[in-house]
């Protein structure tokens, strides 16, 4: 066998051993101390802004649907608190500051970004050239989308894109993203933020029915799922692709975190908000 083909078998050989760990659990986040393999290393941290600001830049961003392309010259500075790591926030990451908790949510057309963007990974992106708007009053970030209803919205970016418009920074702590309660009355100041809702049950789990089967969907690709004793208002929305839309809802008292998304369509319709699980281990059952 030539040398080049050993050497592609033992790549393979390789990738396919990261990739089953990577399945397991077995997965450390990359460090990215020394500059990454990923991204726009030439960035600097000049011109960050926060998240307030940029919404202050752009006040009308706050409407139901938005698309406003931004012109300054501004970065943001934040940290990762959910990605697609098990196929539930599709195409997209949130993210939030650390000091200030405000989150958004980034749209980017690609997989496995978790691979380079896992929970706690702190990120500078540069705003300029991209576009910031709401989708159904939900902050995103991203380029233009037009749905069937005329509605103009950011959504996911080219891949490529992305990667001019981001750094990795240093190495991934996922200690360091604020976990809050699910307020008894959130506002749009809480769209996209890691909460946690405590004590609650799923109306209709009976120890077999799950998070998201095909067969409840039907011609849909989520399936929402509410809470006993609360409004429909609020629930859990969970896509048939993710690897855990097949496990059986507990019975019992749960506490669940996740990423939590505005839904509100108009101002005069009641906001709904949808808890995004980002993995299994966010869901905690709580014994008796």
């Amino acid at each position: 066998m030539k040398k080049k083909n050993i050497f592609a078998v033992l790549m393979l050989g390789m990738a396919m051993l990261s990739f089953n760990a990577c399945q397991d659990g077995d997965w450390d986040a990359p460090d990215f101390a020394n500059g990454a393999p990923y991204g726009n290393n030439a960035l600097t941290d000049e011109n960050v802004i926060t998240i307030a600001q940029l919404k202050a830049l752009y006040p009308a961003y706050d409407a139901p649907y938005s698309n406003i392309q931004i012109t300054a010259d501004s970065k943001l500075r934040v940290r990762v608190s959910g990605n697609d790591v098990q196929g539930n926030l599709y195409n997209s990451i949130a993210v939030q500051e650390d000091a200030t908790g405000d989150a958004a949510i980034i749209c980017i057309a690609g997989n496995d970004l978790f691979a380079f963007m896992p929970v706690g990974q702190e990120l500078l992106i540069d705003l300029k050239g991209l576009y910031f708007g709401c989708y159904g009053g939900q902050p995103q970030i991203g380029t233009p989308y037009t749905n069937a209803a005329g509605n103009t919205f950011p959504s996911r970016m080219d891949h490529n894109l992305w990667k001019q418009h981001v750094k990795i920074l240093g190495t991934a702590d996922a200690s360091k993203v604020a976990v809050i309660d699910f307020p008894a009355s959130p506002s749009k100041g809480d769209a996209g933020k890691l909460m946690t809702i405590k004590n609650v049950t799923i109306t209709g789990a009976d120890g077999t029915k799950t998070w998201a089967s095909k067969a409840e969907a039907g011609t849909y690709t989520s399936v929402k799922q509410y809470f006993n004793g609360m409004s429909k208002d609020i629930m859990v929305y969970t896509s048939t692709y993710a690897d855990f839309a097949n496990t059986p809802i507990p019975t019992k008292k749960m506490d669940i975190t996740g990423v939590w998304k505005l839904y509100q369509t108009s101002a005069d319709r009641s906001p709904q908000w949808e808890l995004i699980i980002r993995d299994i281990n966010d869901i905690k059952v709580i014994d008796d």
